[in-house]
């Protein structure tokens, strides 16, 4: 009996922030391992992540954020992407993603309009089946079907 892997069809593009190689290719694996085929970008720093936000590139589906990007930090490009107007963008969803699981930095991440979870490094196949599907309920949800 052959096994089809599972589909994301809400997810198309993934945009990963990360300073942190390791982290980002333990990521790509857990993606492969999770059934996902689509377009993964690793960006390494708070600048990279801008010039692509603010280029004419698609939104991304998914934006996994790290805490930790110096000189900078997530939170300051979460604080930039606000600002401008780059998020929230009502098409992507952002998770913030730290190994910190200090309630501080959990609260801090919450509090941004645009971010809607918060996610413990590594990832894992569960959390991320969860955040598509939150993912693909919020696109359903802006987006019902017109009769």
């Amino acid at each position: 009996m052959e096994l089809t892997p599972p589909v994301f069809p809400a997810v198309d593009h993934i945009l990963v922030i990360d300073d942190d190689d390791d982290c980002n290719f333990v990521t790509k694996l857990v993606l492969k391992q999770a059934g996902y085929r689509g377009q993964l970008t690793c960006l390494t720093s708070v600048e990279q992540a801008l010039l692509h936000l603010r280029g004419a590139h698609a939104k991304p589906d998914l934006l996994f954020i790290d805490i930790n990007l110096p000189p900078f930090s997530g939170f300051d490009l979460l604080h930039t992407c606000e600002t401008e107007g780059l998020l929230p963008n009502g098409h992507s969803t952002v998770v913030m993603f730290s190994s910190s699981n200090r309630p501080h930095d959990i609260n801090k991440a919450l509090s941004f309009k645009s971010v809607s979870s918060y996610v413990e490094k590594a990832l894992s196949v569960e959390a991320f089946q969860r955040i598509s599907l939150d993912h693909a309920r919020r696109r359903s949800n802006e987006n019902p079907p017109t009769p």
